[in-house]
């Protein structure tokens, strides 16, 4: 590889620039719950493997498939 494939890597943010956007995106987030609004905390949960095939879980669904066939008929 030459010199002129390498890119030196000078964009990344400072530790100190992270931890500005840190705590203004937590001042951000208390203000808005401040002022009423609700944060949706979503979970992690597996997928049971056993009711749904690799397939269905990649193509977003065990009834996505199913409702686009008969969508397009």
């Amino acid at each position: 590889m030459t010199s002129i494939h390498v890119k030196p890597v000078f964009s990344g943010a400072t530790d100190r620039e992270k931890e500005q956007d840190r705590q203004k995106l937590a001042s951000d987030l208390a203000r808005f719950e401040a002022a009423g609004g609700k944060v949706q905390v979503l979970g992690n949960s597996g997928i049971d493997k056993a009711t749904i095939s690799r397939r269905q879980v990649v193509e977003g669904g065990r009834d996505r498939r199913a409702g686009k066939k008969a969508a397009s008929v």
